[in-house]
């Protein structure tokens, strides 16, 4: 497997792995007690987790592999949804909006 689909794959993992930390998920409750805890958990987690997946995406655009190169392009838009997913889910969770 080249070196570029690795990369790719890294970053679609990781974006799912995001997915799974986000704030509604109701094991992140069971195991932290308090609110703020868990967007403390979950904020710093999932910023870690997206930084990652963008570098891991550049990397991959740098060499792009043929059979993975218009999911790619779509990829970052997803990442973008996934980053506005969770600012909204922290501020319906805080009550904002």
């Amino acid at each position: 497997m080249k070196q570029s689909r690795r990369y790719f794959i890294l970053s679609v993992a990781l974006v799912v792995l995001s997915m799974l930390l986000s704030v509604k998920n109701p094991l992140l409750s069971q195991m932290f007690g308090s609110v703020t805890s868990i967007i403390l958990f979950s904020g710093l987690v999932n910023a870690i987790i997206l930084i990652i997946s963008v570098l891991s995406l550049d990397r991959y655009m740098k060499q792009p592999d043929e059979q993975f190169q218009s999911a790619a392009k779509i990829w970052q838009f997803v990442i973008l949804a996934v980053i506005i997913y969770h600012l909204i889910s922290g501020m319906l969770l805080f009550g904002i909006i």
